[in-house]
Formats: structure tokens, C-alpha cells, sequence
């Protein structure tokens, strides 16, 4: 009987392990705008000025006067969000090494009328600005990312196969995925509202969702626990065999 249960103990492991990193893998980070709105009407204004286009400058300023404008923006949710995985951020950096820039398409923005357009357009504008101006810095950490999802996928499997086999150590290269996912997704978080505020708009927030916190959170708690679990029932399993001998 204890041995079955040495064996559910390692079977619930491993597919702890599994849900640990599938949720650190595809949970997604957030991008996040509380209002759509103001910030739209900044970037009609920051397009307006880069552009010699003086035209634009009338056009907007008369859609302000008549109350156009307003009107427009209807069309637009209040609020917004954009979700993107580890995964999908890994499709990411694979697209702007080959092409060396990212589009509209790529973050999943479309819009149905022009205003809309130009404010996709401004944004992805400037997302590829500022990777340009931190291209070498940028290239050294897409190197990185794209070879790092791999390795994490490599320590998971080797974390839940030294739990197949009964090993105490299994909890380190858990422990080493876990908390390395969740210190890059961590660190990307904080980099992307830092850029995105400085050079878009200061209402533009990205944060990690409650399936990248449940996946720390499984997997810590596997680490910790499981050497304890598996020596109580080691010790538990020798002490029966040898009142048995």
C-alpha cells in the first residue's frame, strides 16, 4: 500500500510539474490601457507635430472644433488590452531578427476607420524606434529569449524525470525553470511600461496575469515539498520492510 502511494505521490508530481509549465509557458502578460480615449487624442497630437503635413494639422484641429472628434473616438473601447504569451513573445523576437522590424499584424492591432489606423501605426512606429536605438542590446537579449525557451522546456522535462525516478534533486532544476521564467517574464514587464510610457503614452500599463502567478506558485510549492514528501514515505516504506524481514 505504500508503495502505491509512492507512486501517486510521484505521478501527482510530474503532472504538477506539466501544469507548472504549461502555465508559465502560455499565461499570458498584459498590455493595458485604462483609457483609450485620452490617449488617442495625445497621439493624434504627436503625429500631428512630427508631420510637416499641414494639412493634417487643419483637419485635426477642425475635428477638435466641431466636435468630430469625440465622435470618432466612440468608436473606440474605453479600455484595452493586449495578450501575449512566453510563446508569443518568442514568435516576436524570431520576426524582428529575420526582418529587423515588427508591424501592426504582429500584435494583433486592426482597427476599422483611419484614426484607429494611426494610432496602431504610431505605436508599432515606435516600438520599432526604440528597438533600433537599442539594437545592440536588443539582438543580445532576443539571442538569449529565443534560445532560453528551449532550455527551460529542457529542465522541466529533466525536473519531471528525476521525479519518475524517485531523486531528491529533482526540486533544483524545477525550482531553476520556474523562477527563471518568471524572472524574465518579470523583467520584460517592467521594461516594456517603462518604454512604452516614456516614448507612447503614460497610461499604458503590462502585467503579468494570475496564470503566470499560478504557475510560480505550483511550482515552488512542488520544490519544497516534494523532498519532503518522498523521504517520509522512503523512511515510512524501509521501516514496513523491515518489520516485514
Amino acid at each position: 500500500m505504500r508503495k502505491i502511494w509512492m507512486i501517486i505521490l510521484r505521478v501527482t508530481s510530474v503532472l504538477l510539474v506539466v501544469l507548472s509549465a504549461y502555465l508559465m509557458l502560455t499565461s499570458n502578460i498584459q498590455l493595458r490601457i485604462n483609457n483609450t480615449h485620452a490617449m488617442t487624442k495625445h497621439i493624434v497630437r504627436e503625429v500631428v507635430q512630427d508631420s510637416d503635413n499641414t494639412e493634417l494639422g487643419l483637419a485635426t484641429n477642425f475635428l477638435e472644433a466641431t466636435g468630430l472628434e469625440d465622435e470618432l473616438l466612440k468608436s473606440f473601447p474605453k479600455k484595452y488590452h493586449l495578450d501575449l504569451s512566453y510563446a508569443d513573445l518568442y514568435k516576436l523576437s524570431t520576426k524582428y531578427d529575420e526582418t529587423g522590424e515588427l508591424t501592426a499584424k504582429d500584435f494583433n492591432l486592426s482597427s476599422n476607420n483611419r484614426l484607429g489606423q494611426i494610432v496602431n501605426q504610431y505605436i508599432v512606429k515606435e516600438i520599432n524606434r526604440q528597438l533600433k536605438e537599442d539594437s545592440r542590446e536588443v539582438y543580445h537579449v532576443i539571442t538569449i529569449y529565443r534560445y532560453s525557451i528551449f532550455v527551460v522546456i529542457l529542465i522541466y522535462l529533466l525536473a519531471a524525470l528525476l521525479m519518475i525516478f524517485g531523486k531528491y534533486w529533482a526540486s533544483i532544476p524545477l525550482s531553476i525553470a520556474t523562477v527563471g521564467v518568471f524572472g524574465i517574464l518579470w523583467y520584460f514587464t517592467g521594461e516594456a511600461t517603462n518604454a512604452l510610457q516614456e516614448q507612447v503614452y503614460h497610461g499604458i500599463f503590462v502585467n503579468m496575469t494570475q496564470g503566470i502567478w499560478a504557475g510560480l506558485i505550483i511550482g515552488v510549492l512542488v520544490a519544497l515539498i516534494w523532498p519532503i514528501l518522498l523521504k517520509s514515505l522512503s523512511k515510512t516504506i524501509d521501516r514496513s520492510e523491515g518489520i516485514e524481514s
